[in-house]
Formats: C-alpha cells, structure tokens, sequence
C-alpha cells in the first residue's frame, strides 16, 4: 500500500505542477502586498511633535501606477486560466483507442466497474466495496453513467473528479504512470446523493500490465452486466 495522496497518473502529475504555480504566485503577491503594507506603515510611522502635521506629496491620480496594477493582476490571472484550461482539456480530451476502457456506473449507494472489451463486471455488494483494478503504464479511458440521481467519480490520487448526472454519459482519460499500489476506500462519491452518500466507496489497485492480464482472465465472464439495483432494492 503506498500513500493515498500521492499522484497515480500523469495527468494527476501535471496538475500538482499547476497547484503549485498558484500556491508560489499567491505567496508571491501576499509578500509583496505584505511588504509594501509594512514599508508604508514604518516608513511613515513618525509624527511632528510640534508646529503643523506635514503630510506628503497628495495625488489625485498617477496613470502610469494605475495601469501597472491593473495590468499586472489581469496578465497573471489571463495567465493562469490559459494553464488551467489546457490541463483540463487534455484530461477531458478522449482517447480513441485506449489501452483500457472501464464503464462506471453508479447508483444509490454502489458502484459497478464493467471492463466491456473481457466482459468481466465487478459490482459492490452492501457492506463490500467494490475494487477498481487498473494497469500500470497504460491509458485508461472512462465511461461513466449515473442510473438514478447525481454522483460525483473522485479519486483523489487522479486530482480530479467528475459529476455524473443521469442521462448525461460522461467521459474522459488518464494516462496511469507506471507505479503499482493499493489504495483502500480511496475513491468516493464527492456528490451528496442520499441517505448512504457516505458509504457509497471503492478501493483501487495499480498492477503491473502482466498481473493485470492474470487478474482480468481470473474474474467470471459476464455476458450482461447486472447493475445491482435490484439487490439494492432501488
């Protein structure tokens, strides 16, 4: 078992990068308005004891000032959004020939993991979560449905999730880095969604690309995928 809050894809990589630019920009701005706050405050702390307050210089304006301020916040925030969206696009950007495509549906309060190229579905049981197997080194492909109300597939590790509305198929990738691991109750729904929203959990495990193989051709072959609704009595 290795740390839940470590990064398993390359994607999840690429937005720690991202995370961290904003963290050092914020300290960065934090710092300088900090400083300058303290400079003026020290600078000008001293007053006259006696004969009249002497006040400095008072502008009503200063165009080259009031452009630098504005300029400079609107290029860093241009800026950031423009890394933003292209991280994001290129996770929600779907791959057509994936090395893997795994159908997740959910539904109150379970999951289902259908492997529709080796028919193999790996569905959780009330008290049982299920377990989402994945290949190292290997890109993942995502299909997800939502049977009943609106639940959210969140990995932690993946550093993004996605919002499942019933009717709305979703979709998107991730490039798995070559690790292998096991992250007990790591995913979650990030949606509230009932009365077991809390319990509604899975666990994921990276295996090496042979292991995996081994572990797909020793799961029982299911010609149609039961969702489990009805044991769920929903």
């Amino acid at each position: 078992m290795i740390a839940v809050d470590a990064p398993i894809t390359e994607q999840a990589e690429t937005i720690d990068r991202v995370w961290n630019l904003f963290l050092g920009l914020g300290l960065v701005v934090l710092l300088l308005v900090a400083g300058l706050m303290l400079w003026v405050i020290v600078r000008y702390r001293k007053r006259p004891t006696d004969g009249p307050l002497h006040l400095p210089p008072q502008k009503h304006y200063n165009i080259p000032m009031e452009i630098t301020y504005v300029v400079i916040p609107l290029v860093i925030v241009l800026g950031l959004f423009a890394v933003t969206f292209v991280t994001v696009d290129a996770i929600d950007d779907a791959d057509p020939d994936p090395d893997l495509v795994v159908d997740v549906i959910a539904f109150q309060w379970q999951w289902q993991f259908d492997y529709p190229d080796s028919s193999v579905s790996i569905t959780g049981k009330p008290g049982e979560n299920p377990e989402l197997v994945l290949p190292a080194s290997s890109t993942v492909r995502f299909d997800l449905t939502a049977l009943d109300v609106i639940h959210s597939f969140w990995i932690p590790a993946f550093r993004f999730k996605r919002d499942m509305i019933p009717g709305t198929p979703g979709s998107f990738r991730v490039d798995v880095a070559d690790v292998a691991g096991y992250y007990p109750n790591s995913g979650v729904c990030a949606e509230f969604c009932g009365l077991d929203h809390s319990s509604m959990r899975f666990s994921v495990r990276i295996l090496p690309r042979d292991e995996f193989d081994q572990w797909l051709s020793e799961q029982p072959v299911t010609d149609q995928p039961v969702t489990g609704t009805e044991e769920e009595g929903t």
